[in-house]
């Protein structure tokens, strides 16, 4: 069936109801994005509180650093 022969069998009240329906439910697409948020802010958190490897005495200080920051970033600690 097409469009324009549902609408020839449709009175006005019928399609200004319609109208109004379509009208009343806005946009319906609408996009979530808390779960990035959040992805960023953990993101930015760890970037601002890590070490950078030029500040600590050996590598091995530096990843045992950066792992403990990385688990307290992870389970939520600020």
């Amino acid at each position: 069936m097409n469009l324009e022969e549902i609408l020839k069998g449709m009175t006005s009240a019928q399609i200004a109801k319609l109208v109004a329906d379509i009208q009343q439910q806005g946009n319906v697409k609408s996009v979530d994005h808390t779960r990035k948020l959040k992805r960023i802010a953990r993101n930015n958190l760890y970037f601002s509180s890590a070490p950078k490897p030029h500040q600590v005495d050996s590598f091995y200080t530096y990843t045992q650093h950066a792992d403990s920051i990385r688990e307290q970033v992870l389970s939520g600690v600020e």
